[in-house]
């Protein structure tokens, strides 16, 4: 039987690495046992901040990948700050206090609207019309941030009429990045009024949990958003797991900034550190990823905590992955704002299927905290949480690491795994389509 197509647009496909890769590289691995033949569209030239090109070993040689050349006014501005240039997710640094540097932030919140990427959705909708012409596809995806591919999907909706489901991995007018971008009345105006299109546009709208599907529902003013959660691929857990890691490691993957710094857990290292040598000799706090220079320096204040952190340069998954596994504690950071409740992030789920203990700080009120209890771990710990709770956590974690008795199974985790999310995208395809 053959296999109905789906287009996929994405700005992050590998070798770009980092979190905004891993959900639609995973679908597009397991979309042909579900019956669909994967396109993928994305930029031949991105500026991505990762490379990690053995993420490029998940993609399926059923899939066709189509690539054409993208240019980011982001390259203007790193020729004319030299080494200074720093982007975060299509960002530009918001810590440069600098006149150019606070002129190009007020640019890009101002005139890139809704991102930078903006300047690719008039190639991309002229390539793409004349790619279906002779390649036609049953379904399209586009997939934000960056949210000029739902633009792209949009026009492309309007001249084809084929079907276009917009997901939404963070939100859009909601986000918490945009106010501080120094947005003007206009922009913020316009900002609204495409995701209002987007959304009555499309012909469903998907996104990646709970708070999130009825925050967008209410701001987009649409009945319905259908969830399909981010997950873990079991296929990456498949080797044995390390019978006891040879430390007391906590363990942090991702971006680290001062918006998820959680100084209280340095301070309750730190005194555990002081009162038992055996804890200070085993600790080792190992961050990966994106982290700012101040979070390692407000980690390193603490006395005995200076000579405890590892930030490596670089890891790729696999590396990653090897390290979940030699962690005796994960270490999960949600965004302390208050709008962060709907933050579900990726590697929660990876953490879970490693069957370490997860740390984790955000709030209370939150996704996240659903998920941890549902999966048999606690819950999350607020960032104003008392020192004694804190306290108390870590010496029952630390009993259980010299015990051998670190591992977390769980019977729920199985609705997270990469495969079976896959079969809910398709199952919500076939209904488009049928």
């Amino acid at each position: 039987m053959e296999k109905k197509k789906v287009l996929i647009i994405t700005y992050y496909w590998p070798p770009s690495g980092g979190g905004g890769v891993q959900r639609w590289l995973k679908m597009t691995k397991y979309l042909p046992q579900y019956g669909w033949k994967p396109v993928v569209f994305t930029p031949q030239n991105p500026d991505f901040e990762l490379k990690d090109d053995s993420l490029l070993n998940d993609v399926p040689f059923e899939a066709d990948v189509l690539k054409i050349p993208i240019w980011e006014p982001f390259g203007v501005y790193k020729k004319l700050m030299g080494k200074k240039a720093v982007q975060k997710q299509g960002v530009v640094d918001k810590k440069d206090k600098s006149l150019l540097g606070r002129a190009s932030l007020w640019i890009r919140g101002n005139w890139f609207v809704p991102d930078p990427r903006i300047f690719w959705v008039r190639p991309a909708v002229r390539y793409l019309t004349d790619y279906l012409r002779s390649n036609p596809v049953d379904v399209m995806v586009s997939t934000g941030p960056p949210h000029s591919m739902h633009l792209i999907g949009m026009e492309l909706k309007r001249r084809t009429g084929i079907k276009w489901i917009a997901d939404f991995r963070d939100p859009w007018t909601d986000w918490d990045v945009l106010p501080q971008l120094n947005l003007g009345k206009k922009a913020w105006k316009y900002h609204r009024k495409l995701e209002s299109e987007v959304m009555h546009n499309a012909d469903l709208v998907v996104t990646v949990t709970n708070r999130l599907a009825k925050q967008l529902a209410a701001t987009g003013g649409i009945s319905k958003v259908e969830v399909v959660t981010n997950g873990f691929d079991s296929e990456d857990f498949d080797t044995p797991t390390q019978k006891k890691p040879d430390k007391f490691r906590i363990a942090h993957v991702g971006l680290l900034n001062q918006g998820r710094n959680p100084i209280i857990l340095w301070e309750v290292l730190n005194k555990l550190c002081q009162k038992q040598p055996e804890f200070a000799e085993a600790l080792e706090i190992v961050l990966v990823g994106t982290v700012e220079q101040t979070v390692t320096q407000d980690v390193r204040r603490f006395e005995n905590l200076k000579d405890k952190v590892v930030v490596p340069k670089y890891m790729s998954h696999t590396e990653v992955l090897e390290l979940y596994t030699n962690s005796a504690i994960l270490l999960l950071l949600v965004n302390n704002t208050s709008n962060s409740s709907w933050i579900l992030p990726g590697k929660l789920f990876e953490y879970l299927s490693a069957k370490r203990p997860i740390l984790a700080f955000g709030q209370k009120d939150s996704d996240a905290h659903d998920v941890l209890l549902q999966c048999g771990h606690s819950g999350v710990f607020s960032f104003d949480e008392s020192a004694e709770e804190i306290e108390n956590n870590l010496n029952e974690l630390f009993v259980r690491f010299k015990e051998d008795d670190f591992e977390i199974n769980s019977d729920n985790i199985g609705v997270y795994d990469r495969k079976k999310l896959t079969g809910d995208l398709a199952y919500l395809m076939n209904k488009l389509v049928s």
